[in-house]
């Protein structure tokens, strides 16, 4: 978080830093964002209510998501909420309503769907013309979104946002983004006469999960093999910088003023700074030669290899039993043959009882858990200082039916309450 701020102080001072949420997101983590001076991103009610309940400053959220309901809508205005991308035509009807009932003029940005492939993976490129996300840039949506923002009353347009995806792994895609949407703004000033005063550029950065593979930043170190990472030669210094650069040169061949620029990084911050401890339970030897060595968790705790064919890398926490090193696939202990966290990771014999940690898994983890076969989610631990504090509970098996109301007879036995009728 600090790098991110530190980054741009000089070359940019008028941007803005907000934290992607969505990556990992627990009361203490909101409580951090808040104490480094950063805004943050929120997707959903749920978000936005864990936000508040932290204490976190709702004029420093900005609203996201692409199917905001009516009652997240009203949550977000009454909260005073400081900016709400508004994602599509019905929503930006929505917002104006909810406002005007409200009789309250709420901030928002229109987000914007660039056409630009950032070559990662499907499920992770989300400004392509075929989104799902955000007002389409080639069918002139974009321009009448503008027009009727601006003709509210009660909606105050303070910019315009594009995030054209995630794990992207060279500036190119960020910097075409960046000229395309400075050269909306200029024909927004020129076709309307506004000069819109925000740009947000989103996130997306990529991360290394494994030492050796591509990314601007991570386990190797920035572009350059700079081990590194951090600091003003770091990796993020220098694609913030190039960013920032090419909206000042934009803005320059287009006659605008530069405009408060916001960043939404989620992954680089997180990804890094968490490891997963799992216990091997089981250890067996294939005909084939292979190793697999089970743990006590899986795709329920961390479902991105299943999903993305996201890779990791492990290592031995102990306790160590001597020899040379082995290669193993780690699974976990789903009903899913998809259920594996490693495929190959080189680690000293193992047998029931051995720690093993998988690296760089702050990100899209937590987040994306379940209770896939009832499994209880395991406690969040933060370390600081040389110190250690819970910030979330391990789950319980009562906590998994907590919220179970089993008939007690049969249905057609029960009354007009009990089946729901009321």
């Amino acid at each position: 978080m600090r790098e991110y701020t530190s980054s741009l102080s000089d070359i940019y001072p008028t941007s803005t830093i907000v934290y992607a949420s969505k990556a990992y997101l627990t009361m203490r983590m909101a409580q951090l964002v808040r104490e480094e001076g950063l805004w943050l991103d929120v997707s959903s009610g749920g978000e936005l209510y864990l936000a508040l309940k932290a204490n976190f400053p709702p004029e420093r959220i900005v609203f996201h998501g692409n199917n905001k309901s009516e009652e997240e809508i009203a949550m977000a205005v009454s909260a005073g909420v400081g900016r709400i991308a508004i994602d599509n035509v019905t929503e930006l009807e929505r917002v104006q309503k909810e406002a005007a009932s409200q009789g309250v003029v709420q901030k928002v940005f229109l987000r914007l769907t660039p056409g630009i492939d950032p070559h990662t993976h499907e499920y992770l490129s989300t400004g392509v013309i075929d989104s799902k996300f955000g007002i389409p840039m080639h069918s002139g949506q974009h321009l009448d979104a503008v027009r009727m923002t601006l003709a509210s009353e009660n909606l105050e347009l303070m910019g315009i946002h594009c995030h054209i995806g995630s794990q992207i792994f060279d500036d190119s895609p960020f910097l075409l983004a960046a000229g395309i949407m400075v050269d909306f703004a200029a024909e927004v000033r020129d076709k309307l006469g506004y000069v819109i005063p925000e740009l947000d550029l989103g996130g997306g950065l990529g991360v290394r999960y494994k030492s050796g593979c591509p990314g601007i930043c991570g386990r190797d170190g920035g572009r350059g093999g700079n081990p590194d990472v951090g600091g003003r030669n770091g990796a993020i210094a220098r694609h913030l910088r190039a960013v920032a650069k090419r909206v000042k040169e934009a803005c320059l061949r287009n006659g605008l003023p530069v405009p408060r620029l916001f960043f939404e990084p989620g992954r680089s911050i997180v990804a890094e700074a968490a490891v997963t401890l799992y216990t091997v339970g089981t250890v067996k030897a294939l005909p084939n030669g292979t190793l697999i060595a089970a743990v006590d968790g899986g795709m329920s705790d961390n479902p991105r290899p299943a999903l993305y064919g996201a890779e990791y890398d492990a290592v031995f926490a102990g306790p160590y039993h001597g020899g040379g090193l082995l290669s193993y696939r780690l699974v976990g202990k789903h009903c899913e043959e998809g259920d594996t966290l490693v495929r190959s990771a080189y680690l000293p014999r193992l047998s029931p009882g051995d720690v093993v940690a998988v690296l760089v898994s702050g990100a899209y983890q937590y987040s994306m858990r379940s209770n896939y076969n009832h499994l209880p989610n395991p406690a969040v631990v933060h370390v600081s200082g040389g110190k250690s504090f819970v910030v979330v509970e391990r789950e319980t098996l009562e906590d998994l039916i907590a919220k179970e109301r089993p008939l007690p007879c049969s249905l057609e036995e029960a009354g007009p309450e009990v089946a729901g009728e009321n």
